[in-house]
């Protein structure tokens, strides 16, 4: 499993100007770090799966849609939404 820092380095990059925020998540919600791995995770899926399949892949596009839900998600936590 990776580490929580490089989990924690992903979502930081995706949202830059919320980094006090997601600190302050990531200490205090094991929901927030749950999301976070689970972003952290398909991120690394949908790398592996471009570098071997191509985008042509209906599992690419799958990861593609989870993704997107995912920083659905993250965004209404940052964000307080």
């Amino acid at each position: 499993m990776e580490s929580l820092n490089k989990q924690l380095q992903v979502i930081k990059k995706k949202f830059p100007e919320q980094i006090e925020r997601i600190e302050d998540l990531f200490g205090k919600s094991e929901d927030f770090r749950t999301l976070c791995a689970d972003y952290f995770l398909c991120i690394k899926h949908l790398e592996k799966f471009k570098r071997e399949y191509g985008e042509k892949k209906l599992t690419f596009k799958e990861y593609k849609v989870i993704r997107e839900e995912l920083e659905n998600e993250l965004f209404h936590f940052i964000f307080d939404v």
